[in-house]
């Protein structure tokens, strides 16, 4: 994922009037004040700030002419105003990541962008064993029997809603049984043998269950 800068400022001027000008918008001399020139016209700082200021995003106040501005996209920010959405580090001057609609510094970014296991929430590092099933991930011995909490870890298991279960309690649980030999009609899904693959997450693959 890429990082960014953010663009410089909006192309206006600020300064003193030493002409007669009046104002744009209220039509107020402004010779002597403060005031923004930009497309062209000459407006007081009042109304720059209700006709033409940007809006930041963030407190959803007007981005004065005394103010420092960031934009990136056509989304404005006062430069107080820009930053991490995780941890709140400014970014005025440093280089961000935009994911989501939401910006975010270079360490949160890895920070969100790391695995994390179903079943304990740690992340994935580099190394660990772990399995996969239906885009969700596990390290190997989280991944247990959701009644006996035996680990399943790459053995065979049964899918319900949220819930796994290992062959033997879904047999004793849900399997039909045959009435001569009173063993269960059905084959759990098995999952196929994991790589080694240090580096990179393991996706281990489950059959389908009947």
């Amino acid at each position: 994922m890429a990082s960014h800068r953010h663009s410089g400022p909006s192309r206006y001027k600020v300064g003193t009037m030493a002409e007669k000008f009046d104002c744009h918008y209220c039509r107020d001399p402004l010779q002597g004040k403060k005031y923004v020139e930009k497309d062209g016209h000459h407006c007081c700082l009042k109304c720059f700030d209700k006709f033409c200021a940007n809006t930041c995003v963030d407190c959803r106040k007007p981005i004065g002419a005394d103010s420092k501005e960031v934009h990136y996209k056509n989304r404005y920010w006062h430069d107080t105003c820009f930053r991490c959405a995780k941890c709140l580090h400014p970014l005025a001057n440093e280089t961000f990541v935009a994911k989501d609609n939401k910006i975010l510094c270079n360490k949160c970014t890895t920070r969100e962008d790391s695995l994390k296991c179903k079943g304990c929430f740690k992340q994935i590092v580099a190394g660990d064993q772990n399995v996969e099933y239906k885009g969700t991930v596990w390290h190997k011995d989280c991944f247990t029997c959701s009644n006996c909490k035996q680990v399943i870890g790459t053995g065979s298991f049964f899918p319900k809603g949220e819930d796994f279960y290992c062959s033997t309690c879904h047999e004793a649980k849900f399997a039909k049984h045959c009435v001569k030999c009173n063993k269960g009609l059905v084959k759990a899904p098995v999952w196929w043998p994991m790589k080694d693959n240090p580096g990179t997450t393991t996706a281990s693959t489950a059959k389908n269950a009947p």
